[in-house]
């Protein structure tokens, strides 16, 4: 089955199918070279009815880690990578399967600082559990949210399709 294919179903947002189409079906939908979007990968840390959360330092809201896939990395080895970075935080997959929970489509605005343009990205959402806490390599603040102190749609949605006998 193509990615397209396995993917199109579990799309929240229809305004950009065609843009999302694209992406997908590139020679690597990862890359930041595309420049309509790409697929990122970030991770939703559960510890008991917490959930972990960085103040994201360009956006200014309360977002769970995540970033941009690189060469040679899965979705999931990603979304382990960039919990790392941004929190110290050393996480493995704390679900049965390698499916992402959640699976959203955003618009990023262009940055001229970094020559970009505005683009998508299609970030894949993984649950995950802490092994160990380390320093973090990146300066960035975080906290621990009760599940009903978080306000972001996208990660309520998230615990919704993980249902509360889940959590």
């Amino acid at each position: 089955m193509s990615l397209l294919a396995s993917i199109a179903p579990k799309l929240n947002n229809r305004q950009y199918k065609t843009q999302c189409e694209a992406i997908l079906t590139s020679v690597n939908p990862y890359s930041r070279l595309n420049t309509s979007g790409h697929i990122t990968a970030s991770g939703l840390v559960i510890r008991g009815d917490q959930t972990l959360l960085i103040f994201h330092p360009y956006i200014k809201q309360w977002l769970q880690p995540g970033g941009h896939i690189n060469d040679k990395e899965t979705p999931l080895d990603a979304a382990i990578r960039e919990v790392y970075e941004e929190t110290g935080l050393i996480c493995s997959l704390d679900q049965a399967s390698v499916d992402p929970i959640d699976i959203d489509v955003h618009e990023i605005a262009a940055n001229p600082k970094k020559l970009e343009g505005s683009h998508l990205h299609i970030d894949f959402l993984f649950r995950l559990k802490v092994d160990r806490e380390c320093d973090a390599p990146e300066s960035i603040e975080k906290a621990w949210f009760t599940f009903h102190q978080v306000k972001n749609a996208r990660i309520a949605r998230a615990f919704r399709n993980l249902g509360a006998q889940d959590l």
